[in-house]
């Protein structure tokens, strides 16, 4: 059953929802990870950039966010290509950040189905490495054996939703010639989704109960990004709001929309 089938005939009313900024922790592989919905920061205005792109500060996200579909539409599809940055182990341990792309999180918080990589700092060693998920349920690392990943490999995200209940995360490490692919299922029935946002981030995730701290990725663009709906409609980013993430009144990143298929993400 096609994600319209389920929803059409229902009027639904999604509202952005601020978060209180969980503690930081220490990134560590061994302990269950997990992304969160985005944690807006509500600002006195609406702030904008030199190209009059709408700026929503966050706790954990930085990117672009489409926050609502076409009317009467919803998303069932976003892709997106990156190159893994090359993160400098000297002076970080600990730090830690994850790029994906994915369906939902924002204005619709109680599920997101997302895919991407991480990359960690463990001592004097980078750790890179994918994962798929399906909020609120914890991120699942794939074996670096059936896909591996390094700095400078390019990486193509595929999120598919084919219900509201069921996806698929498609991933294709370009520059080894790989891929990975899996169905996926709604941990519980108040997780499904409702394909109203679709997003190019990088996150400042959670793990050991606080948010990892922030590694400096240098600058990441996700290029041939786009989102599909319902309706078959294919949308860019010209209407993406960019998400920066700021912590205890820092602004951490600078996003700018490149084009209507690119945004680059930087570590301020």
């Amino acid at each position: 059953m096609k994600l319209s089938t389920v929803l059409s005939g229902t009027v639904l009313i999604f509202a952005p929802l601020t978060w209180t900024l969980p503690p930081r922790g220490l990134s560590n592989r061994g302990s269950k990870r997990h992304s969160n919905p985005s944690f807006r920061i509500e600002e006195p205005d609406t702030a904008s950039n030199s190209a009059n792109a709408t700026i929503q500060y966050s706790g954990n996200w930085s990117g672009a966010v489409l926050v609502s579909p076409p009317s009467g539409e919803i998303f069932n599809s976003a892709i997106g290509t990156f190159t893994v940055p090359s993160l400098p182990p000297a002076g970080s341990n600990g730090a830690a950040a994850a790029a994906w792309v994915g369906i939902d999180g924002d204005t619709f918080a109680t599920a997101i189905l997302q895919a991407g990589v991480y990359f960690s700092v463990s001592g004097d060693t980078v750790q890179y490495g994918a994962w798929y998920e399906w909020w609120p349920d914890y991120a699942t690392d794939i074996d670096t054996g059936d896909f591996p990943v390094s700095a400078g490999d390019v990486i193509t995200v595929n999120i598919e939703a084919t219900s509201n209940s069921e996806g698929t995360v498609t991933l294709i490490n370009e520059s080894a010639g790989m891929n990975f692919a899996i169905n996926l299922t709604s941990p519980t029935k108040l997780s499904y989704l409702g394909g109203q946002n679709a997003e190019w981030i990088i996150e400042d995730y959670t793990q050991n109960g606080g948010l990892v701290p922030l590694a400096n990725w240098g600058t990441v663009t996700f290029v041939n990004a786009s989102a599909s709906t319902s309706a078959n409609n294919k949308l860019g980013l010209g209407d993406a709001t960019i998400f920066d993430i700021e912590q205890y009144n820092n602004i951490m990143t600078s996003v700018t929309i490149d084009s209507d298929s690119s945004v680059s993400i930087s570590y301020a």
